[in-house]
């Protein structure tokens, strides 16, 4: 299968506006200054490219993967694949709390230990609120795995169809944060994953019939024109609604649609703008983009304390800069991680097992 490495840019970008999410709950809610006040209100739906990642893992897991592995094999993989970096920042929340403020949640890390931080078992995140996204991923992934070894194509195509409906459903009409339980049972974090990874399915059915006849299909440059024209506007208007949310319109839905959208043009990759971003420079960036997920909001945290609380006044007088060097830190924060261990983890335990079988 050829690689879509367009796919990979939008990735970096969405980890950084993922930071914007969490700037509002331990940066710019803490300095009473006019800026931080706007951008608390304009970072209100930055938490939607998570969603975006969801639609992303289950595109590729239905075009990629065996469906003849067992389970365990499967199940394995991805926790190679997640854990070595949640773990790893495990330890590092505690080495720091014994010379920071930092507090080491014992307890509710034992959760994040197990990776089941975010199924509806726990009453608030441990030290690394990320894995949050971690656990719901990992256990939503298992479910549509099996059951698509359960069950014939048409069962399972309404199955997912109606996990899709209610899931979002659900979502949509529910308040709170991820780990918080609608009517008991059904966890916030755990209907977004499986909302996005079923629409990701169909994504990736639609492509599959499909592709052949679009790769056939030779546009001419007003139609590719035209292409290009709808990839950046979605694209933009994706990043505007996510970054800078100044509208009283409230449902998060339509951006779900937009990046569908943009999605769908970025993977037949017929347009100008879509063609120019599937480069190999995608690529580089991409791979750090769950190293910075998962590691952002512990620089964040020290910012707050050693920064923002610490020197104040600084902060006040140079409210863009606090924040230019904050992303400054952050993300070669995350290819540090990256390369010192979600790289060489990875590649250590996939040799593992492949001596094993």
């Amino acid at each position: 299968m050829e690689k879509i490495k367009n796919i990979e840019f939008l990735r970096f970008l969405f980890s950084l506006v993922i930071v914007c999410c969490h700037l509002k709950h331990g940066i710019v809610n803490e300095i009473d200054i006019p800026l931080y006040k706007t951008l608390m209100k304009s970072f209100s739906w930055s938490e939607l490219p998570v969603d975006f990642f969801f639609i992303i893992s289950g595109f590729f897991l239905f075009l990629t993967t065996d469906f003849n592995q067992k389970f365990i094999d499967f199940a394995k993989k991805k926790l190679i694949r997640f854990m070595p970096t949640v773990l790893f920042m495990l330890g590092i929340y505690y080495i720091f709390s014994l010379f920071t403020p930092i507090d080491f949640l014992k307890f509710e890390n034992i959760f994040t230990i197990l990776n089941l931080q975010n199924v509806g078992l726990t009453f608030r995140n441990g030290n690394v609120p990320a894995s949050w996204f971690v656990s719901s991923l990992f256990w939503a992934l298992c479910f549509f795995f099996y059951l698509r070894k359960c069950v014939n194509e048409k069962l399972f195509n309404l199955i997912c169809a109606c996990i899709v409906f209610f899931c979002y459903s659900f979502w949509l009409h529910s308040d709170g944060i991820n780990y918080k339980n609608v009517a008991y049972v059904f966890n916030r974090g755990m209907i977004r994953a499986f909302a996005g990874i079923g629409a990701g399915y169909f994504l990736s059915m639609i492509y599959k019939d499909n592709i052949g006849r679009i790769k056939e299909k030779v546009l001419n440059i007003w139609q590719k024109l035209c292409l290009t024209g709808v990839e950046i506007y979605l694209f933009l208007f994706i990043f505007y609604y996510t970054c800078m949310h100044k509208t009283n319109y409230n449902n998060k839905l339509i951006i779900i649609l937009g990046f569908i959208g943009l999605f769908s043009l970025f993977v037949v990759k017929k347009g100008y703008f879509s063609k120019l971003l599937d480069n190999n420079i995608s690529v580089f960036l991409g791979q750090f983009a769950f190293s910075i997920f998962l590691t952002h909001q512990f620089i964040i945290k020290l910012w707050n304390i050693y920064i923002c609380k610490a020197h104040t006044d600084w902060v006040v007088s140079h409210p863009v800069l606090n924040i230019v060097l904050l992303f400054a830190a952050e993300i070669p924060f995350g290819i540090l991680i990256y390369y010192l261990v979600e790289k060489p983890c990875t590649r250590y335990f996939k040799n593992r097992m492949k001596k094993s079988i």
